[in-house]
């Protein structure tokens, strides 16, 4: 595989505190490790693992775990955030212990960075990807360290088509039933269609669908569209319409997304939606918020 120029230089490691709904630019910090007797899980990550442009590298708050995508090609040419340069292999450090995957020919990490949620709220964290068979479309995987490996818990299928994406919203939940819920945007750039299912083991079936939604405008490496607040004890969240003229309120009850509120405003699909409305009482969380300039 030719070398792959980063289309971004002199970049150091990137220290991602991951804030659902109220990230911004500010939410991107350079990490200074303290000095110690051996290389850092930074170092480490950035000294013996081919990174992506980005270099971005999801860590948890209490900085136990680590997770970022390697192996960079070129094989699916969807450029969808701007290149065609995706992931080939995930790395997971839980507790300095490294967990290696690497994806067959046929798939590709379509995206920037892992997320970081405890799913099945065990007290350990899961990881939780977009992955994309290049003859199908995007998916999402969810993958969980077991068995001394990493584990599919629970999956998305793909969207059916080469060249079709899908963008997370957030995971969360969202009705207080003790079962967490995922959200995301199947094809943002085309109609739109808003999605949610139970996170269980296996795969996830869809409960129930909107369309004419987006959360990404195609070529941009801004996947921050979104927001999660909690208004009135009940968990409500926040993405912009397809024509990017509004920005709509959802709750999620009795199985079904319900639109409880629409603000008027124009959405800079280029900008992190928490910095475009002031939202009340935002829910911060170590899952989705991608953004990188």
């Amino acid at each position: 595989m030719k070398e792959i120029i980063p289309r971004l230089l002199n970049v150091s490691i990137v220290f991602y505190l991951l804030m659902m709904g109220s990230c911004s630019k500010e939410d991107v910090q350079i990490l200074n490790p303290p000095p110690n007797s051996g290389p850092t899980i930074l170092e480490q990550l950035r000294d013996n693992y081919n990174q992506l442009p980005e270099q971005a590298i999801s860590i948890s708050r209490d900085q136990r775990v680590y997770a970022q995508y390697t192996g960079p090609t070129e094989r699916y040419n969807h450029r969808v955030m701007g290149d065609g340069v995706e992931g080939g292999a995930l790395v997971v450090v839980v507790d300095s212990i490294f967990y290696e995957l690497t994806l067959t020919d046929n798939y590709v990490f379509e995206d920037i960075r892992p997320r970081l949620f405890d799913v099945d709220q065990d007290g350990n964290l899961e990881i939780i990807t977009i992955r994309t068979e290049v003859t199908q479309g995007a998916g999402i995987v969810i993958y969980k360290v077991r068995n001394n490996q990493l584990e599919e818990f629970a999956f998305v299928p793909e969207i059916g088509q080469s060249s079709r994406w899908l963008n997370i919203v957030t995971m969360n939940d969202l009705d207080d039933d003790g079962i967490i819920e995922l959200v995301w945007v199947q094809t943002p750039h085309i109609g739109g269609i808003l999605k949610i299912a139970k996170i269980e083991p296996g795969e996830l079936t869809v409960i129930d669908e909107l369309s004419q939604y987006s959360n990404h405008g195609y070529g941009d490496r801004n996947l921050c569209l979104s927001v999660l607040t909690k208004e009135n004890e009940e968990k409500v969240f926040y993405v912009p319409v397809q024509n990017r003229d509004k920005i709509a309120g959802f709750k999620y009850r009795n199985n079904a997304l319900e639109i409880v509120s629409e603000i008027n405003q124009t959405v800079d699909f280029s900008k992190v939606l928490s910095e475009q409305y002031d939202f009340s009482n935002v829910i911060t969380t170590e899952d989705n918020c991608i953004f990188v300039e």
